[in-house]
């Protein structure tokens, strides 16, 4: 009788489900590319006409990866007159002068209710901007 229990007893902790990576994956961090823009005299670096088109790559775990979320964040300037950032990522000099920070946040479901933010910062100097002096600050 006892073969018949242990039997029994194998049986229902076969069918008891078993924690693991049942949950999905969790963002940990953006980061934003490139990390600092200058518009100025020289046309900087990777600029055209048109801009600087930012990137956001999201890394998470569980398990772990890399993804970019470019399309999927919410961009925002700290100071719009010095520098816009468009809702695909695009960043342009503003007509002011100055420094403005540059915002990638995506609201997450891991844990609840999750802001996950990554940020880079933008320079406007000389006249890369209507209300710049000539010279760069």
């Amino acid at each position: 009788m006892n073969r018949k229990w242990l039997a029994l007893i194998a049986i229902a902790a076969a069918a008891l489900p078993i924690p693991g990576c049942g949950s999905s994956q969790q963002l940990l961090t953006i980061t934003v590319s490139p990390t600092t823009a200058i518009f100025g005299s020289a046309v900087p670096a990777g600029v055209g006409q048109n801009g600087i088109q930012l990137t956001a790559l999201g890394t998470y775990v569980h398990p772990p990866a890399t993804k970019d979320l470019t399309d999927q964040v919410t961009w925002k300037s700290s100071i719009p007159a010095v520098a816009n950032v468009s809702a695909t990522g695009l960043l342009t000099a503003g007509p002011n002068c100055g420094v403005a920070g540059i915002s990638a946040s995506l609201l997450t479901n891991q844990p609840t209710g999750n802001v996950v933010v990554g940020t880079m910062t933008a320079t406007v100097n000389g006249p890369a901007a209507e209300g710049c002096p000539s010279t760069p600050i």
